[in-house]
């Protein structure tokens, strides 16, 4: 009988055990669910930094205003009761000098010339690296011969 009870004492115990474990198991997932949507909230409510560092527009320039001898001689005309197409039309405030790029007519790149290519091919992996690196490629220090030259290639 007391080999029994020992036996139920292990068992409550190791269910005791189990459960405290699921328990802190969850707790840390809910720490991680609970932290990436507070990351979420603050990416989703934040102003794009475009926004955050774009200077004021500058002020507009006015007209000068001309004074002329015979004010009375340009009257302005009476203004009509219905507007004309021209004031229903609204005037951009400045012209968008985007050009489209269905316009633009893409040529396709040069191979470069032999000689470029058989002066590289003579060239060491330590120079090829050097070229690289002047013309601000990035490469694998692991790269071979062969994947440089096709680098300093396609970069040329």
């Amino acid at each position: 009988m007391v080999e029994f009870i020992h036996g139920i004492v292990a068992l409550l115990a190791g269910v005791i055990l189990v459960l405290s474990a699921t328990v802190a198991w969850l707790y840390v997932q809910q720490s991680r669910i609970m932290h990436a949507i507070n990351a979420l909230a603050v990416a989703v409510t934040a102003p794009p930094p475009s926004f955050m560092f774009a200077s004021p527009p500058p002020p507009e320039a006015e007209a000068p205003v001309e004074l002329s001898a015979e004010p009375a001689a340009e009257a302005p005309a009476e203004p009509s009761a219905e507007p004309s197409a021209e004031d229903l039309v609204e005037k951009p405030e400045h012209e968008d000098d985007r050009i489209s790029v269905h316009d633009v007519d893409a040529s396709p790149a040069d191979a470069p010339p032999s000689d470029a290519i058989e002066s590289v091919q003579g060239k060491t992996v330590a120079q090829l690296r050097d070229i690289l690196t002047a013309k601000g490629i990035p490469f694998n220090k692991s790269d071979k011969k062969p994947v440089l030259i096709s680098l300093v290639q396609i970069s040329s």
